[in-house]
């Protein structure tokens, strides 16, 4: 049965000695909360259960003997209980506040003290409830800390950076405010469609920084971001997930890759530059061709040379990987395939040189390729493969066959063999050499038809990669 002092005309009636034996044995011996008992005017200790002695470490009967000052840090720990306990007086509600005790080791512990006034043992006292928070307070620090590092490592980054979450920019870095042209304070709260207004995020990429989870991971967009003051820029935008502030976020990275752009802009027209030239003998072989990258830069190549005016050496190939690294790979092949072609003129003696120079010259690059040779006064065809190895061969009104030419891929092995085929042709007969991208998207007597069929049919596929496609017909 609860008891509580009733107050009439300033006095407090307090309950019989039975009833508060009654009500204190329930409260005290069954409560594993660690409690005590304090004076409201002396702030002496009137009483603790078993869970108290055992948090605090001293027995019973000298924790009894104490006053409420014995166990602060501060030095004046007894007038900062009693002021947050009771700031209104003694009648009043519970109060809650976060102070520092120390134990009867020395030890110090975050505490959080929650504070009632009760009728109990015949007079009023301060019931006193306290929770152990020196964990989370440790916690809560080094969160604090983790987060002040985080902010000192990316005020040095040199990349602008900015950490999303909850639909708005929750930190930016100085580089991120000299990107933007905004001040920090300009930045924050504001979500970052705002400031894609001109070239806006498509759903996609903006549901990226919406929905990221640890689960999905980082993602990588590019993006052109048109300044208040009109500068334009080409930005590579990266994202990561990442705990701020106890919330899951993302942290994107911005670099400015504008001036990449126009190099990659160029290189890629120098690429195409490179595959309008005609065929050498316009008078001997009427050449089509088909060039298309998957992305910006491609990793195919093909180079025709004119050894004689009846002899034209060439090559269709692919390098490995993509972008810049494959386009210096191609311009590094040309240099070694003239240099070779000054020692030979055979394919076998070309594909052979060309494979000893990449192995020295080129690390764990790879090119696959075919060389082949065109004898117009002896009408011979000489292809060797490398890596590329199939071609077709079309006699004149017929639908042709496929060629096979076997050979790894120039650089892979120091010793590789490599196979030759010979073929006689006479006027109207078609070659058709390809890299690996077209046959991924089309069969063997697809590969043997016209140019302009084959590039209606690329113009509306999606390409996995990139595709090169040479047709020759015999005059």
């Amino acid at each position: 049965m609860a008891t509580k002092a009733v107050q009439c005309k300033n006095e407090v009636r307090m309950p019989t000695p039975a009833m508060c034996m009654e009500h204190y044995s329930c409260v005290y011996d069954n409560n594993f909360l660690i409690t005590v008992l304090v004076d409201p005017t002396s702030g002496e200790i009137v009483d603790v259960n078993k869970a108290a002695a055992d948090f605090y470490g001293y027995p019973l009967r000298d924790f009894r003997k104490l006053s409420i000052r014995d166990l602060q840090v501060k030095d004046d720990g007894e007038r900062f209980f009693l002021e947050q306990a009771m700031p209104g007086g003694l009648f009043q509600g519970n109060r809650v506040f976060i102070d520092k005790h120390r134990l009867a080791s020395g030890r110090i512990m975050d505490v959080e003290i929650h504070t009632g006034m009760i009728p109990m043992l015949g007079r009023l006292c301060i019931y006193t409830v306290i929770f152990d928070i020196s964990e989370r307070i440790r916690t809560e620090r080094k969160l604090r800390e983790s987060e002040e590092g985080y902010r000192d490592l990316v005020e040095l980054c040199p990349e602008a950076i900015l950490v999303y979450g909850g639909g708005t920019i929750r930190f930016a870095n100085q580089q991120a405010e000299q990107l933007f042209g905004y001040s920090r304070g300009e930045l924050i709260g504001r979500s970052i469609e705002d400031f894609f207004a001109e070239v806006p995020l498509s759903s996609s990429e903006l549901g990226k920084f919406k929905t990221l989870s640890h689960e999905k991971g980082s993602f990588r967009v590019e993006q052109r971001f048109i300044r208040q003051d009109q500068r334009m820029f080409e930005l590579e935008i990266s994202g990561a997930p990442i705990v701020y502030e106890e919330h899951l976020a993302v942290q994107l990275v911005l670099r400015d890759i504008t001036d990449a752009k126009k190099g990659i802009k160029q290189a890629a027209l120098l690429q195409e530059h490179r595959h309008t030239v005609a065929f050498p003998l316009e008078r001997c072989a009427a050449l089509e061709k088909l060039y298309l990258p998957a992305e910006t830069l491609s990793g195919d190549f093909f180079i025709f040379h004119k050894i004689s005016e009846n002899v034209v050496i060439g090559m269709i190939g692919d390098v490995t990987g993509k972008g810049i690294s494959a386009a210096l790979g191609i311009s590094a092949l040309r240099v070694l395939f003239l240099d070779s072609l000054s020692h030979s003129g055979e394919p076998m003696h070309i594909v052979q040189d060309l494979n000893r120079r990449t192995l020295r010259h080129m690390d764990e690059d790879y090119i696959a390729g075919c060389c082949f040779r065109l004898d117009f006064a002896a009408k011979e065809l000489t292809a060797v493969g490398a890596g590329i190895n199939q071609f077709r061969y079309a006699p004149a009104g017929a639908t042709g066959s496929t060629v096979t030419v076997k050979g790894a891929p120039l650089g892979m092995f120091e010793n590789s063999e490599f196979q030759e085929q010979r073929i006689t042709f006479k006027t109207g007969d078609r070659f058709c050499f390809y890299s690996d991208g077209m046959e991924l998207l089309f069969g063997p007597e697809e590969l043997s038809g016209s140019g302009k069929d084959l590039q209606a049919r690329l113009m509306e596929a999606s390409l996995q990669d990139d595709c090169t496609w040479l047709g020759l017909t015999i005059l």
